[in-house]
């Protein structure tokens, strides 16, 4: 059985460095399947260090954003790239038996179904963002569908994501479609991991509380910059974004008014200290399935998220997997920080129960499992998809 995976496509990867939830869960998918002795191929853009046995093709050195740029362009005018990309590898596309495509963009849906044909194809939606995106990925879908050409199963990293597509559908006009409309269903198990935590590990704790992110405003750190308790500190691990807050307006102010900082730390330096932390903190409410809480849950770290009408992907799939967490009203500060302090009371043996948990819920063969079973799942007619829902139970 041949696997392909095929990454986003717009960002670079540079040795180790991911920039990107799509890079990261891409890669994830590469590694499980080589893991697992699958015949796995692994296309992207840029350069991968690593060791996993899976065939690495590199479309060119830059992502379709990049590429853009460079050409005197705008990033949003990536598609055409994309298309480019996905043409090169044409014969190990047509080649491969199951084809698992991370996309945040049209192009990718587009241009896939458009190079192949009879492919069982799973693509893997991560942000579901704007009213623009909902109009693109709304008509590159429904066109897909219509064509005939392929077997696809349209997922999303969870249900808050479909939901989210829900809200926004309701500002469109009728060619926009809901998240029950656009997507097949969402996955499970989003996740997974080589790293096994010693006990010394999980039971060793400091008096801290992690927040990771990029310093910039969509990334709100600035909710937590009030807390105030004297045996205990908040430390918000990133660096800062030009991109974002060009004139380092944000960051400034951070390193006035937050609790502690650190900034730029390789991986291996963050997680030597974020692992001690007593709790992660995810400030973030409109985001997807949060990484961050399963790297540091599985040493033991309790999440502490921060949502909006109770609704998250990242508590949604804590709760699957029965992992103690704390979720909080994002516009609560004073909920906020009472719950911050109510997370340092959990206790050495919570810390291991929420290590094993979600070691055990998210592990390789149950990721590799379920994308198997929705790949042989996926149908041609819009009117015959089987939901995942169905066949999970």
């Amino acid at each position: 059985m041949r696997i392909l995976i095929i990454d986003n496509l717009t960002e670079t990867f540079v040795g180790t460095e991911v920039k990107s939830g799509l890079q990261r869960s891409s890669k994830l998918d590469a590694r499980a399947f080589a893991k697992l002795g699958y015949d796995t191929t692994y296309i992207f853009c840029g350069q991968i260090n690593d060791t996993y046995p899976y065939k690495k093709i590199s479309v060119d050195d830059y992502g379709a954003k990049e590429r853009a740029v460079l050409e005197g362009k705008n990033q949003r005018q990536s598609s055409p790239y994309i298309k480019q990309y996905l043409k090169r590898v044409s014969k190990e596309i047509n080649s491969a038996d199951y084809i698992i495509a991370h996309c945040h963009s049209s192009g990718m849906i587009t241009g896939l179904n458009n190079l192949v044909q009879n492919k069982r194809i799973l693509f893997v939606i991560h942000d579901v963002v704007d009213l623009m995106w909902a109009n693109g990925f709304s008509g590159a879908v429904r066109t897909m569908r219509e064509s005939g050409r392929n077997y696809y199963y349209v997922s999303t990293n969870s249900q808050y994501s479909i939901n989210r597509l829900n809200i926004i559908s309701r500002r469109g006009g009728d060619n926009i479609y809901s998240g029950d409309e656009g997507f097949d269903g969402y996955i499970k198990h989003f996740v997974w991991t080589d790293v096994i935590p010693t006990e010394e590990e999980i039971v060793n704790v400091n008096d801290t509380s992690a927040v990771i992110g990029r310093y910039e405003t969509h990334k709100y750190h600035h909710k937590l910059y009030n807390y105030k308790n004297s045996n205990h500190k908040i430390i918000h691990y990133g660096m800062k974004d030009k991109r974002r807050d060009s004139d380092l307006k944000y960051y400034n102010r951070l390193i006035r008014d937050a609790n502690d900082y650190k900034e730029n730390l390789f991986d291996n330096e963050l997680w030597d200290n974020v692992k001690l932390s007593r709790s992660i903190i995810l400030p973030c409410f409109h985001e997807g399935f949060g990484y961050t809480a399963f790297e540091a849950g599985i040493f033991g770290v309790v999440p502490v998220v921060l949502t909006k009408d109770n609704d998250h992907a990242t508590t949604e799939y804590l709760t699957r997997a029965n992992v103690k967490h704390y979720s909080v009203d994002f516009n609560d500060e004073i909920a906020i920080y009472k719950t911050i302090d109510e997370s340092l009371n959990v206790t050495t043996d919570d810390r291991k129960e929420i290590s094993k948990k979600l070691l055990d819920y998210f592990s390789v063969i149950n990721y590799t499992n379920e994308r198997i079973k929705i790949l042989k799942s996926a149908k041609k007619k819009e009117n015959t998809e089987t939901s995942l829902e169905s066949f999970m139970e």
